[in-house]
């Protein structure tokens, strides 16, 4: 079974790269990239038998619900053979082709799984997350020879203007394809010269409303480097009026991130039934033992003054954890902190509007803090609350990538931590995928994948 795909410009001409021994395609989130990639993969695996084909990210639990979707889901399309049998994505390391051709997924988080072998083409989605030790190494293993050629392909979001990757183009060791949202059919419609409802929701809405560095990447697809703070807070837009509080109905999340002489965080987020989150009261103190921070804790839930919160995620610190628990009567989920930077970015998001007119996705409560201010943190000008932090959490000018100044970030990793868990469980940010489209299909086109320049 094969699906009718339609690619163009850069993307078809990647696709019919033959002679490069490495190349990326570089966009704005949603230009079809993704896409024209897996064809690749999908019509080279199909045209040479015994090909041997790796997808492969810095971590294989990140190919879950991204790429793996897109593969299977339009690119192959429901009933292909190769999907034939009824295994969840997550636990679906290989996908055999009839004539003996193979696509492998793994992670360079377990390099023996995908190092051990030799490789026809290598998939590198989101290549920005890799480091330069591992695009070389991963080049290293193309040497299957089960067709004419062999590639190592990959495709990104543009990152930091001094990223490597970005100078390995420019110094024409990686040739570099720069699509563009046009060239997706599911947004823009060639043959009638206009946006497509879908592009004009996705590309004119949510994409055009991102704010900083992630609109220059994401929306124009240009390579910037991030400075500034990082969260653009604005208080017209996100602080709630003096004395707000959520319903009592709307689910609680709380998240803890622990200190010692440094600020232990506790904060209250209340979550709206479209996944909005409201961060109304917080704990923000030094010198907080977690005993105690536990019978506060308690006692709050136990005088009805706090619903109790359907979950409590913290850092990864067993002692206090323990210790909170035992005092709190409450049971702590060890927070999502396995990608630093894509938590940031879902965070970031939040910040942005929706559309025109609509809201954004994060709200603060100008008098959230339960207790007065801790003097120590007063005296010496270090943030005392999360609203303070959010203005002064900054890029590090210094490091290549994008890197906050790891200084007086408490009260933003505990928001990091809640937002992973709203995201996850409570009807976070939809993030639609890109490439979700019922593409036009090609009468007696004869390769796997169905494609066609224009």
């Amino acid at each position: 079974m094969s699906r009718g795909i339609e690619l163009c410009g850069a993307n078809l001409a990647a696709f019919n790269d033959h002679t490069s021994r490495e190349y990326l395609i570089s966009g704005p989130a949603g230009s079809g990239k993704t896409l024209a990639n897996l064809c690749k993969l999908l019509w080279f695996g199909g045209l040479y038998p015994g090909a041997r084909m790796l997808v492969v990210r810095k971590t294989r639990h990140s190919l879950t619900e991204t790429v793996l979707v897109t593969w299977e889901r339009d690119v192959l399309g429901a009933g292909h053979p190769i999907i034939a049998k009824p295994i969840d994505r997550g636990h679906r390391h290989a996908y055999k082709f009839p004539n003996r051709s193979v696509l492998v997924t793994g992670g360079m988080d377990r390099p023996d799984k995908v190092l051990s072998s030799e490789w026809d083409l290598i998939y590198c989605p989101e290549a920005t997350e890799l480091d330069l030790v591992d695009w070389e190494t991963l080049g290293g293993r193309l040497r299957a020879m089960a067709g004419p050629f062999d590639q190592l392909l990959g495709d990104c979001n543009p990152g930091p203007m001094h990223h490597w990757l970005k100078k390995r183009c420019e110094a024409r060791k990686t040739r570099l394809y720069e699509s563009r949202h046009h060239e997706n059919p599911r947004y823009y419609d060639y043959r009638a010269g206009a946006w497509t409802e879908a592009g004009r929701r996705y590309v004119g809405g949510r994409l055009k409303m991102m704010t900083g560095v992630r609109r220059k990447r994401f929306y124009k697809g240009e390579w910037a480097s991030a400075e500034g703070v990082v969260y653009a807070f604005d208080p017209d837009l996100h602080l709630k009026p003096a004395g707000w509080q959520p319903p009592r109905e709307w689910p609680r999340v709380w998240s803890i991130d622990w200190g010692k002489t440094s600020p232990t965080v506790l904060q209250l987020w209340a979550v709206d039934p479209d996944g909005r989150m409201y961060l109304y009261r917080e704990f923000f103190r030094t010198n907080a033992r977690p005993d105690l921070l536990g019978r506060w804790a308690k006692e709050q839930i136990e005088t009805g003054r706090e619903p109790s919160p359907r979950v409590v995620v913290c850092d990864h610190s067993e002692e206090p954890k323990v210790e909170f628990e035992r005092e709190s009567g409450l049971a702590l989920q060890l927070a999502d902190k396995a990608d630093r930077d894509k938590g940031i970015q879902a965070a970031q998001a939040r910040f942005d509007l929706e559309g025109p007119g609509l809201p954004p996705r994060v709200f603060f409560a100008p008098e959230a803090l339960a207790h007065e201010p801790d003097a120590y943190l007063e005296e010496r000008g270090i943030p005392a609350s999360t609203l303070a932090e959010l203005t002064q959490y900054t890029w590090d000018e210094d490091f290549l990538k994008d890197e906050p100044i790891a200084v007086n970030d408490h009260g933003m990793d505990a928001f990091r931590y809640a937002e992973r868990y709203v995201s996850a469980n409570l009807g976070g940010l939809a993030g639609e995928n890109p490439y979700a489209a019922d593409y036009t299909a090609v009468p007696g086109a004869r390769l796997p994948g169905v494609l066609r320049g224009r």
